[in-house]
């Protein structure tokens, strides 16, 4: 063996954020969050090199957080936006304020999707097996190298 292999290669990581991209979508359309489609569309994920890690870091329109997390009573969201996603779905511009008060009023429920993307990926069996199986393969991989060098070095 001469090359030095990682716990998680870029591949591996390039498929788990493929993985998570299609998960949280179906979540999405599971809990009916798409109107446009343009927050599906969004979704996308990036690998970033830092110092000895490689980060997955989600992509996506700034309003997945509100999808996500809901939204508290107390304060009125932006009228623009409640005005082009009653645009889509065909209603009325005269509901868009009251629509509006609502949200201020009683807020909006969370779908927790991104949690829920998690845990399907953590329990599901399929997954559990592809990622483990390459865990598994590149442990073994660093072992064999870590035991060919300390060999090299008692010779």
């Amino acid at each position: 063996m001469s090359k030095k292999v990682e716990l998680y290669d870029k591949q591996t990581l390039k498929e788990f954020g493929k993985d998570y991209v299609k998960i949280l979508t179906i979540f999405l359309k599971k809990n009916r969050k798409v109107a446009s489609g343009a927050l599906i569309n969004s979704i996308n994920f990036k690998l970033q090199e830092k110092a000895k890690e490689i980060l997955i870091i989600l992509e996506s329109n700034d309003y997945l957080e509100w999808v996500d997390k809901g939204r508290n009573p107390g304060k009125y969201p932006p009228l623009r936006a409640i005005s082009d996603w009653a645009r889509l779905k065909g209603i009325s511009q005269n509901a868009v304020f009251p629509i509006a008060r609502k949200i201020f009023k009683f807020g909006i429920e969370p779908t927790n999707v991104i949690a829920d993307t998690i845990k399907e990926i953590e329990t599901s069996p399929t997954f559990q097996k592809k990622y483990e199986d390459t865990l598994l393969k590149n442990v073994e991989e660093i072992m064999g190298y870590q035991f060919e060098e300390l060999n090299k070095n008692y010779r």
